[in-house]
């Protein structure tokens, strides 16, 4: 099992800095949303955690051990990522993707086994890829791609798995069906997992903890109850939305604020 930690993380590009002293950490088990206005950093957030961006101050831990000091082949046994915008060698196809994830458990020279396919073929199935299989990936649609890349971090069989937008380009009904599997998987296999989403929503009823980042800092953390409401959504996006409670779940639902007057004019 894993724990991941931020302690006193700077991120920035060049002299920018994108965020600013954060701190949190994610339990075995649970799974925590990085929510926020584009541009905060949440997708920053995520590759730091995996180590793509080195930070300008402050250190990320892996178990009390400094992701810096980890050799590669390690930390991809450890952390598997699902990155916003998925860079796929087009000739390729969707299995052969999917079973690039078994990369870390291979030596040196060596090939994947019969293990190594069923692993991959499995993960196909959990995500509903299996019929795009012998396609390549310049064939697929964004979403088609998306799934793709979800199986194939499935198939790495980590600790942790980092997702950037997970359900960018997909249906509703996908949306669910992903993060429905992640947090099963989260609670199955006592996964640490990080998503960034856009969508309050799926935030509010998918993760156990949210941290609300805006202006290079945690704006609020906690609960799903705790940090969706309509005082803190004011007062990082604007006063463009209205939250209440979900009448099946209890939780935080967020709504378009409607300009009442303007419906009236428009009806008549």
């Amino acid at each position: 099992m894993v724990k991941l930690e931020m302690q006193g993380i700077t991120l920035a590009y060049g002299d920018k800095k994108i965020v600013e002293d954060i701190t949190f950490q994610v339990m075995p088990g649970e799974m925590v949303g990085l929510v926020g206005p584009n541009g905060s950093g949440k997708s920053t957030i995520i590759k730091a955690l995996s180590r793509v961006v080195t930070p300008y101050s402050g250190t990320v831990l892996i178990n009390g051990r400094d992701i810096s000091r980890i050799p590669r082949r390690e930390l991809s046994l450890l952390i598997s990522v699902i990155p916003q915008i998925p860079l796929l060698p087009s000739a390729f196809t969707a299995f052969e993707i999917v079973l690039m994830g078994r990369n870390p458990h291979l030596g040196l020279f060596q090939y994947e086994g019969p293990r190594d396919m069923d692993i991959a073929w499995q993960a196909m199935e959990q995500t509903s890829t299996q019929c795009l299989a012998e396609r390549r990936i310049s064939e697929l649609s964004g979403g088609e791609i998306q799934c793709v890349v979800i199986a194939r971090a499935l198939t790495q069989e980590t600790q942790a798995i980092l997702l950037d937008e997970p359900t960018a380009n997909l249906d509703i009904s996908r949306q669910i069906e992903i993060l429905d599997l992640v947090k099963g998987l989260c609670r199955k296999n006592k996964l640490a997992v990080v998503a960034a989403l856009h969508d309050l929503n799926l935030a509010a009823h998918y993760c156990d903890r949210l941290l609300l980042i805006n202006r290079g800092g945690i704006h609020a953390e906690g609960t799903p109850i705790e940090v969706i409401n309509t005082q803190n959504l004011e007062q990082v996006y604007g006063h463009g939305s209205y939250v209440h409670t979900h009448p099946l779940s209890g939780l935080p639902a967020v709504l378009p604020r409607v300009d009442s007057s303007r419906n009236s004019s428009l009806n008549k």
